[in-house]
């Protein structure tokens, strides 16, 4: 085999191509992969294990055939490009597709360029990865479920993998996600259909689906697939990159150990250059390191912008309570953040009306389902919002403003009513209509023309998308919408300074398109059109400098679960986590962020087995809301159940600050006696121990940083006041310790020394 010499020499330090009998090989440190001489993956070198996978992968375009040969180029850089030319007969168009293969520092990375000779066009661009998949080996991603056929699972993993009832009375839940189950357990490859956060949206019949809440399983949050081979000791992950212009994302596997990824809606043609890219690491048989590596690689998605957003960390609630808190009751139950439920905008969109701090207006609040304002919500002021967030400040609490990026309004009518005022009146503002279609009607989201009545197509202002109470869907990235937007973030930091930042509700518009905009990528039911995923990237890049430099925060309340919208925020509020996938999905998504989940009503905790329900909160590292007065639509005062927020209450102040550890193999429990996890707190590390089947279970450590014979480890036990001091003892490269109990459950703090 002949060795190439490399231009870099940092490169030649871990690095090589090569070629022989017609094909190419790219070397890392860790791995090398095989190309054939027309740029296909034909097999994958795990070096340390010396094990070598007869991978087969290659990209396509769905409709097109290759014309001419494939053109290989060995680059100064230590890569390899493969450039084909790909014809579309029926479109009667072409592109040039290009594959670079790229030596990094500890993994090798995938690089896809597709441009057109001409006019725009669109198709699937797919990925295909051809695995070998043996009796022993395992799938993992960041599904909201393990996703498999039983039959292929033994009693031992069938029981890892086994749900937990949700109990949960809710319209939208049925038998098939109204349960909780360990996302964190690798399975057999079965067929399977993921979706990148969410279904996307369509005109199809079954691709209309609207209003989306994340329950259902069989979507993926980060765009990560890890093989395992157990027999083996190895373990294969292909990660995309969140940098793409990903509009949509289609993964499917198959019980032989394909993975095909379909990239939808990217325009193809000679303007314009679509880019994406997979990293192709290799690894111990385990799921963390997969994960690990791609949260180091693309840290501003998965670290807070803000670094100081995990003093959010603790439970939570959405309530617009204002009188006296009880703070001793709420410092018990871990309770940190209040999202201001408080409705204080005379409708949506129009959060802080451009009047002087002390003059009133007619609050929103006081709908039929807020039965506690009876005065039809009365009146509020400027001064009198702060004061609320000035208050929760004062006990060391933290308060959100309410802010939502794609509804506006309140019963907004179509056609537009005549307007009762111009545009320079001062009072402009106050009817909702008049603002929207005199300021902001250029940011109307348009319902489609297969939606709209026959002589409203091509209006304008357009006939639009509606939702609750009568408001509208926007375009957020309308520069007109978008400016109005940023210039009320930019009023809450001076109208509002007592408040800590804010939270976006519903990103689940951001699975639709505005077809009378173009976003210069997108190529939606045949034509250009702006995919309100790129609105929230172009908004959240003027959106999070504003927040973040005034050294305020940014959740949301993210129905749509893709890591590439997590870049700027600073965490998540989930207002679905009780229905079991969501809260693995804000899981995933926040392994270096705060994440607080949803409680619905008391007594669905009662249902779900009050410890059960604490217990996979723990497991997840995600905080639930607490019972708090006047929480809207969530858990309200209960006398058992608080009693219950306080047992755990010291449990959950364990995972402030908490980092996920993502160490090959950190932690696990023998025999599988019960589940656990492990975080990295700012003085060493803790342990959820949960859903424990015997009076005591042995934790196995890995040999992680900090740890040796002198590290404490304490117990924390729910409903006990002190926790226990156990003997950490050496097990192998790592360490062991035997753990008691009680309720199915134990907190591990291990302290370093």
């Amino acid at each position: 085999m002949k060795k190439f010499l490399l231009s870099s020499i940092f490169l030649c330090m871990f690095a090589h191509y090569s070629c022989s009998n017609g094909g190419y090989k790219v070397s890392t440190s860790v791995l090398s992969v095989s190309l054939s001489a027309d740029g296909e993956i034909t097999s994958i070198t795990v070096k340390g294990k010396k094990v070598e996978k007869p991978v087969f992968a290659f990209t396509t375009i769905e409709g097109c055939r290759q014309e001419g040969a494939t053109i290989a180029k060995k680059l100064d850089d230590g890569s390899i490009s493969f450039e084909r030319t790909l014809v579309h007969d029926l479109l009667q168009k072409s592109c040039v597709l290009i594959d670079k293969f790229i030596p990094t520092a500890n993994s090798v990375r995938w690089e896809l360029s597709v441009k057109g000779d001409g006019d725009a066009w669109g198709s699937v661009i797919r990925t295909q990865i051809q695995y070998p998949a043996g009796e022993n080996t395992l799938f993992w991603t960041t599904w909201g479920t393990p996703q498999y056929d039983p039959a292929t699972v033994d009693e031992a993993l069938a029981k890892r993998l086994r749900p937990f009832p949700g109990k949960h009375q809710i319209w939208f839940l049925n038998e098939e996600n109204n349960f909780w189950a360990d996302p964190l357990v690798p399975v057999p490859f079965s067929e399977v259909t993921y979706h990148y956060g969410a279904p996307y949206f369509g005109y199809e019949e079954e691709k209309r689906r609207i209003n989306f809440a994340p329950i259902d399983g069989n979507l993926f949050c980060i765009p990560i697939a890890t093989v395992v081979e157990p027999q083996q000791g190895i373990g294969l992950t292909f990660a995309l990159s969140p940098e793409d212009n990903v509009i949509n994302l289609k993964m499917t596997t198959s019980a032989q150990g394909d993975i095909v990824f379909d990239r939808l809606f990217n325009r193809i043609s000679s303007a314009n250059e679509v880019l994406f890219s997979m990293d192709i690491t290799a690894h111990e048989d385990d799921w963390r390191p997969g994960l690990g590596w791609m949260s180091k690689r693309y840290p501003q998605y998965f670290d807070p912008t803000n670094p100081n957003a995990h003093i959010l960390g603790g439970t939570g609630a959405y309530s617009n309570f204002s009188s006296e808190l009880n703070v001793d009751n709420l410092r018990k139950k871990c309770f940190t953040v209040n999202w201001a439920a408080s409705h204080d905008f005379p409708y949506m969109g129009m959060f802080l009306p451009p009047v002087g701090k002390e003059e009133p207006w007619q609050r929103f609040g006081g709908q039929a389902w807020r039965p506690w304002e009876t005065d039809g919500g009365g009146t509020i002021t400027i001064k009198a919002m702060n004061d609320q967030a000035a208050m929760f400040k004062a006990e060391g609490f933290y308060v959100l403003s309410y802010m939502n990026v794609c509804e506006f309004g309140a019963h907004i009518k179509f056609p537009p009513p005549p307007a009762t005022r111009n545009k320079d009146d001062k009072d402009l503002w106050k009817d909702a209509n008049d603002f929207l279609y005199t300021m902001l009607a250029d940011g109307i989201l348009p319902l489609p023309d297969v939606f709209a009545r026959p002589e409203n197509i091509g209006a304008f202002p357009p006939q639009h998308w509606g939702s609750w109470e009568g408001c509208i869907i926007m375009d957020c990235g309308d520069e007109t919408y978008r400016n109005f937007l940023l210039e009320q973030a930019r009023r809450h930091l001076t109208e509002i300074p007592d408040a800590f930042g804010i939270c976006i509700d519903r990103l689940d518009w951001l699975r639709l398109f505005n077809e009378r905009a173009d976003d210069g990528i997108t190529w939606f039911n045949g034509k250009p059109a702006r995919s309100l995923v790129t609105s929230w990237k172009t908004l959240m890049e003027e959106l999070g400098p504003i927040m973040h430099d005034a050294n305020k925060f940014i959740l949301a309340n993210n129905h749509y679960k893709r890591l590439d919208l997590m870049k700027k925020l600073d965490g998540v509020f989930d207002e679905f986590a009780y229905a079991g996938p969501p809260l693995n999905y804000s899981a995933f998504l926040c392994v270096n962020k705060p994440a607080l989940g949803w409680t619905e009503h008391a007594e669905y905790v009662k249902r779900e087995g009050l410890d059960n329900f604490f217990q996979k909160y723990l497991y997840m590292g995600v905080f639930p809301m607490c019972p708090f007065p006047e929480n809207d639509h969530a858990i309200l005062p209960d006398e058992e159940i608080e009693k219950l927020y306080m047992d755990y209450g010291p449990l959950m102040r364990l995972m402030q600050s908490r980092r996920w550890v993502l160490e090959p193999h950190a932690v696990s429990v023998e025999n599988n006696l019960a589940k656990a996890n492990m975080f990295k707190i700012p003085d060493g590390y803790s342990i959820p121990v949960v859903y424990g089947e015997a009076d005591v279970v042995r934790v196995k450590i890995a040999n992680l940083e900090g740890l040796n014979q002198n590290s404490v480890c304490e117990v924390y036990y729910p409903g006990k006041d002190t926790p226990v001091v156990l003997k950490l003892n050496k097990n192998g490269s790592g360490w062991a310790v035997d753990v008691p109990l009680e309720r199915g459950c134990a907190m591990l703090k291990l302290i370093n020394k």
